[in-house]
């Protein structure tokens, strides 16, 4: 299982990231994540997508390797499930603390 490489959070909005490449690493763009109604989490291109987007996104490189995690509030309960959920779906350790692991800004 592949762990993070760094973990923030914005102390004024709740924004998390949990990096798992380094930044030289160059992205191919970002993909929003959505639980289906059948409980399983994916990714879709935004073109695929409604306009219901919960605040989960992955930054991916040009072979789908996963980059980062970027949560809209760290807070959120649901968003930060929908994250760990595909993060251990692709073999990707997850913090079990964001905030605690990002005072520490290593993997929890």
């Amino acid at each position: 299982m592949k762990q993070p490489i760094a973990v923030t959070v914005d102390p004024k909005c709740g924004l998390g990231c949990i990096r798992y490449l380094d930044e030289s690493v160059r992205s191919d763009g970002s993909l929003p994540l959505f639980r289906d109604p059948d409980g399983v989490v994916r990714d879709r291109a935004f073109c695929d997508v409604d306009y219901d987007w919960n605040g989960v996104l992955i930054d991916v490189t040009s072979d789908d390797d996963i980059i980062a995690f970027e949560i809209i509030d760290i807070d959120e309960p649901e968003l930060v499930s929908i994250a760990r959920d595909y993060a251990v779906a692709n073999d990707l350790a997850f913090p079990s603390d964001i905030r605690a692991a990002a005072a520490r800004n290593t993997a929890a």
